[in-house]
């Protein structure tokens, strides 16, 4: 259902990028390229200015309640864009889709950590993810059959904005008969599993903490917590191309010779072969439990194709087809980041206001890279976009070398826990030892396998917890 749901948010949200080549544009509303641009990225200082607090809401009144008022309101607003004449218009609307969507990403992810323990979360958020680039294709190939429609009254976009709103507004009755607060009163699970669910991930932090003296405690570790604004700006990295490319991919296409109508059915590969990618990757992130080398190796191939993207004549016919294959290169390793990187904050943060006002915080920072990824492809720089294409590779070079960097951190911080419980323990090491870090890990763990892992106040701080990294 989460699936489905974050499927319509992102055609509602992103069903622009197909009305680009069908002529709706700068030139269509009278409005100068920036001018236009500015208009589409208005529902991300919408989604900043209210995310934390759409979070919260959801909190309160429940992800049941909260998420089908919010769902009716964005397919709405959505369905509006086929009326608008002028970027102001756009933007208000483009707003408002923004402001109505907020809370809902860092919502679903928090729903999905009350059900599942931080070793089975990234093949999770990898399905719930790759939905959002399907979604992207899916909408191509929606966008194509529509523009097939002749002799309509409409403009051919109108049709697509108004046909792709309707589905969301419709499947938000059947999302408040089914979601509920949590595992403790889940519908679609029996007495005993929803007792199972919640036994399982306590140690984890799954509990639903709800005294106020807890709240307050780990809003402030949440906002205090270096480690935390590290995490949200390797994500903000990779989302200024995670967004751009989400956008303007069929826009890219287009430039590769196509015309309108076969530009929607040739931006379909490039985001289904960078699903199978980000389905192996996040597979393998659970069940080995490694993380920052799959997002620096995810990393390696974007930048590949952000080089050869900038090492090839845009102007030339003949490398055309190299192009399209650098781009699906980009795709590949820009949308594979965004899965591990969430569930590696998700995995090492624990309490439940913690995580949840941190996954509000990761959002809300990272619609500003989603603004910066909309505005580094003006329609001016066409058709290779070098500006944008230069700074997508800058953000996923720094991504690499902070990812790297933390994971040195992350590590230096488990063997010094590690070397703390020996030491409490009363175990020497010999110096051979203390170079075997696996051994280290090994000895220290079995130390305290009985013991709390976690606890309410000091949350990932707690001396026998450890990270992944």
């Amino acid at each position: 259902v989460l699936v489905i749901i974050y499927l319509l948010m992102i055609i509602d949200k992103s069903n622009i990028s197909n009305a680009l080549p069908a002529g709706f544009n700068n030139v269509y509303l009278k409005s100068t390229p920036i001018e236009f641009n500015l208009a589409v990225s208005a529902h991300l200082i919408g989604a900043f200015l209210f995310e934390i607090l759409s979070s919260l809401v959801s909190k309160i009144l429940g992800f049941h309640v909260w998420i089908p008022i919010i769902m009716v309101c964005w397919g709405a607003l959505s369905m509006c864009q086929a009326a608008v004449t002028s970027s102001v218009q756009l933007g208000i609307v483009r707003f408002l889709i923004g402001a109505a969507e907020a809370g809902f990403s860092p919502a679903c992810i928090d729903y999905i950590s009350l059900f599942y323990s931080r070793k089975e979360l990234t093949t999770r958020y990898g399905v719930f993810l790759a939905l959002s680039i399907i979604s992207s294709a899916f909408t191509s190939l929606l966008a194509y059959a529509i523009l097939q429609i002749k002799g309509a009254a409409l403009k051919s976009f109108q049709i697509i904005f108004l046909i792709e709103g309707v589905p969301t507004i419709i499947f938000a009755a059947i999302v408040a008969a089914f979601l509920t607060r949590g595992p403790e009163n889940a519908r679609f699970l029996t007495p005993k599993e929803r007792t199972f669910t919640i036994e399982r991930l306590r140690q984890e932090g799954g509990i639903d903490e709800k005294k106020q003296s807890v709240m307050r405690s780990q809003a402030k570790s949440a906002f205090m917590d270096p480690r935390v604004y590290v995490y949200v700006l390797i994500a903000t990295c990779g989302i200024i191309p995670n967004n751009a490319l989400n956008i303007f991919l069929p826009t890219l296409v287009h430039q590769l010779g196509y015309n309108p109508v076969d530009t929607q059915l040739m931006s379909v590969p490039p985001f289904a072969i960078a699903t199978v990618v980000m389905l192996i990757f996040t597979w393998l992130a659970d069940r080995y439990r490694i993380r920052t080398w799959l997002i620096m190796t995810a990393d390696i191939i974007a930048i590949i194709g952000c080089a050869g993207m900038l090492a090839t004549s845009a102007n030339d016919p003949n490398l055309f087809k190299v192009r399209y294959i650098f781009t699906t290169l980009i795709a590949c390793g820009v949308f594979t980041t965004q899965p591990i990187v969430i569930s590696w904050l998700t995995g090492n943060i624990v309490g439940q206001y913690k995580r949840n006002i941190t996954i509000a915080t990761f959002f809300t920072i990272g619609n500003v890279g989603s603004v910066i990824g909309l505005l580094v492809f003006t329609k001016d720089a066409a058709p290779a976009f070098t500006t944008g294409i230069i700074i997508c590779l800058s953000t996923l070079t720094f991504q690499f070398i902070l990812s790297f960097l933390m994971k040195l951190h992350l590590d230096y911080e488990n063997k010094r826990r590690d070397l703390v419980t020996l030491a409490e323990h009363s175990i020497q090491l010999s110096e051979n030892e203390l170079k075997n870090t696996k051994l280290i890990r090994e000895k220290a763990a079995k130390l305290v396998e009985d013991e709390p892992k976690f606890d309410e106040i000091l949350c990932d701080r707690h001396p026998n917890w450890r990270y992944y990294s």
